[in-house]
Parts: structure tokens; C-alpha cells; sequence
């Protein structure tokens, strides 16, 4: 548990050191979500962790990436603390990451200016055999702040057909 700590405590002091590396990606990102360009789908088959970051949280997309994966981080060990006997909560793969790019969150999340970052796995948290797949996401889903929440391929799934109905 303190190697956690001070994992997560060293990446947020590179983070802070590296800001000045972020002018490059801040244009790129920029370049990237220009009037007209849109966000891409996410594909229904995967997990999606899906970020609008407050601008006035981090400054830069760096920022927010690594204040994205700090805050995961905290709620996976806070989740794994509650239901699994502190045993560390693992995503499946990655398979994609979208951003951060420059957006505004949605008007029910408050219309805010926001950067939009979104990480896709293959289904499913791995590492608590003592609760089931839904505790775990709901417990995951009870530690994260507003601008950070879950979509899971069976969610989008059930989204999906809905929206033919």
C-alpha cells in the first residue's frame, strides 16, 4: 500500500516537472479538435473510461491525462480497500485512447470548458474473486469525482438497442 503511494505521489511531481513538455501536445490537441472535427465513437464492444476534465483542474492535456489516471488510480486502491481486501483491481487490455482534446462537457454535466479524454479496455475488472463484476464497477463508480464516469460494453450495449427501439 505505501509503494502505491509513493508510485502515485512520484507521478504527480513528474507531472508537475514536465508541464513545460506540454506546449507541443496543448497545440496538437488543439490542431486536432478544431470547429468541425468531432469526437470519435466509442466502440460498444469495450470499457471506456471517460474524462471531460475542468480546464481550470489542469491547464494542459498533459495535466489532465496524468489527473485522469492519478484519480483512477486512488479509486481502484479506495474500490479494492472496500471489496477486495486490498487486492489490486486490473482493466483488461487497452485498446484505445481518444485526447485529451479541448471540449465542452456536456450541458447536463454543466456545459463547462473541458478536455475530453476517453480510454478504452477490453471488458471487465479483474483481481476480486470475493464480489461480483457489478459491486466492483459500482463500487469503482462511488469513488471517482463528476467529470470521470465508466461506460461498460454491456451498458453501451443496452444504450444501444434502446436507441433502435
Amino acid at each position: 500500500m505505501a509503494i502505491r503511494t509513493l508510485l502515485m505521489v512520484s507521478l504527480a511531481c513528474a507531472v508537475l516537472y514536465l508541464q513545460g513538455c506540454a506546449t507541443t501536445t496543448a497545440t496538437t490537441a488543439t490542431a486536432a479538435s478544431e470547429p468541425g472535427t468531432r469526437i470519435p465513437a466509442a466502440d460498444p464492444a469495450f470499457d471506456h473510461y471517460i474524462a471531460w476534465i475542468p480546464r481550470d483542474q489542469a491547464q494542459t492535456p498533459t495535466v489532465a491525462k496524468a489527473l485522469t489516471h492519478i484519480t483512477l488510480g486512488n479509486a481502484k486502491e479506495q474500490a479494492a480497500r472496500q471489496l477486495c481486501k486490498g487486492a489490486w483491481l486490473l482493466n483488461g487490455r487497452v485498446t484505445d485512447r481518444v485526447g485529451p482534446l479541448p471540449a465542452t462537457a456536456p450541458q447536463a454535466s454543466g456545459g463547462y470548458p473541458a478536455w475530453y479524454y476517453r480510454i478504452s479496455h477490453q471488458p471487465g475488472l479483474h483481481g476480486c474473486p470475493a464480489a461480483t463484476g457489478k459491486q466492483v464497477y459500482q463500487s469503482l463508480e462511488n469513488h471517482l469525482p463528476r467529470w470521470l464516469s465508466i461506460e461498460t460494453a454491456k451498458k453501451q450495449a443496452v444504450t444501444a438497442v434502446s436507441q433502435l427501439e
